[in-house]
């Protein structure tokens, strides 16, 4: 088991199993904020928006996903990176792009301009935790420009495979196109080996970075299939003032940028990820599913006639574990109770969600199945 107590103060107040929702910062990240804001008082340093930090972050992603650093570029959110590649696509009319049913919402509200431009939004039916992909596939055709889902559900923590997804897309000949906020972070993920399109996500739930620094990455092969939609000087090599020179784009996914990032935020994803640099995706991952492993088997003997949304197969098993009793005022209630106890949850559609991460230990598990074990 990793043991980071240190890091995080919210363990000796709460049993916190909530970072689907929002992760909390490491006691190093809140020190890199500090000294970063120091620097901003007294302007010291370089430049805003020329800080050799959004370089570095860039390099510990692919460090991380085993991906080039020139294959990823900042934005504000996941939502921003999802409508880079939908709107990036050069669609026809008749083209299709393919999304399983009750996808995220901001999978979703990236597709809502296709119908206007003629394109068909296909939803993929689906029983159960989640889609495989052999339901998603059978409603790819020749006009399907791309597949578009999460890697892991929102709702019920169904991961997908996505390296059956990627292979099939790719030799479809559509892009695959991937919200990776519940995976990042939390999952060991080899983005070279995956051979998905591109992939968006957020700091702020399992990197455990705050808000206002989303990733775009864009694989080298999809790079000439998805063109900027908004052009600024950091996308561009060279100037386009005053000449109506040919945009000439900057190498790899740097030509979806546009103006000076969000250097703050850069900083705290910076000082998150040199802890999960160190612990290592691999075991952050197996530290997580051998809690949610725990949670899933206390679940089902406490309460055996709740529902576990979570997939029978391992291999489509995440971190998020997400259970009903049948009925919602139940749910709700025993959300609120385990929070009087100090047991941190979500209440979601499906459900209560409960999604740990390296900082839980079974401790947290045990008090939250004791505060189960006490409610009526």
């Amino acid at each position: 088991m990793i043991d980071v107590s240190s890091e995080f103060p919210i363990t000796r107040r709460a049993a916190y199993l909530n970072t689907a929702a929002q992760g909390p910062w490491p006691e190093r990240t809140v020190a890199a904020m500090h000294a970063n804001a120091q620097r901003s008082q007294f302007l010291e340093g370089e430049p805003a928006g020329e800080s050799r930090v959004f370089a570095d972050t860039r390099e510990q992603l692919g460090r991380l996903l085993n991906a080039s650093a020139e294959d990823f570029v900042f934005g504000p959110n996941t939502s921003y990176g999802l409508n880079v590649c939908t709107h990036g696509i050069d669609w026809r009319v008749g083209d299709n792009i393919v999304v399983p049913f009750n996808e995220f919402p901001s999978v979703q509200y990236a597709l809502a301009h296709l119908p206007a431009l003629g394109v068909e939004v296909r939803s993929v039916p689906w029983q159960g935790s989640g889609p495989t992909v052999d339901q998603i596939m059978a409603q790819v055709d020749a006009r399907t420009r791309a597949v578009i889902c999460s890697a892991i559900a929102w709702d019920t923590g169904y991961r997908i495979d996505l390296e059956a997804l990627g292979a099939r897309c790719a030799a479809a000949g559509c892009l695959s196109i991937i919200d990776g906020i519940h995976a990042v972070g939390a999952e060991a993920l080899d983005l070279a080996a995956l051979h998905i399109s591109a992939l968006s996500f957020h700091g702020y739930k399992w990197l455990m970075a705050g808000f206002g620094c989303g990733v775009l990455y864009v694989s080298p092969k999809a790079i000439d299939q998805i063109r900027p939609v908004f052009i600024g000087p950091r996308g561009v090599a060279g100037s386009v003032m005053g000449t109506q020179a040919e945009i000439e784009w900057l190498p790899g996914a740097q030509r979806y940028a546009t103006g000076t990032g969000n250097q703050t935020s850069a900083w705290a994803l910076n000082a998150s990820l040199t802890m999960i640099e160190e612990i290592g995706l691999p075991n952050i991952a197996a530290h997580n599913r051998e809690v949610a492993n725990a949670i899933d088997a206390g679940i089902r003997r406490l309460l055996p006639d709740a529902h576990v949304w979570r997939a029978a197969e391992s291999a489509h098993q995440s971190a998020i574990v997400v259970f009903t009793t049948g009925n919602a005022e139940r749910d709700a209630a025993l959300v609120d109770q385990l929070a009087a106890k100090g047991v941190v949850v979500a209440l979601r559609p499906a459900g209560i969600r409960i999604a740990p991460h390296l900082f839980n230990s079974h401790h947290d598990v045990d008090r939250m199945l004791a505060g189960l074990q006490q409610t009526p």
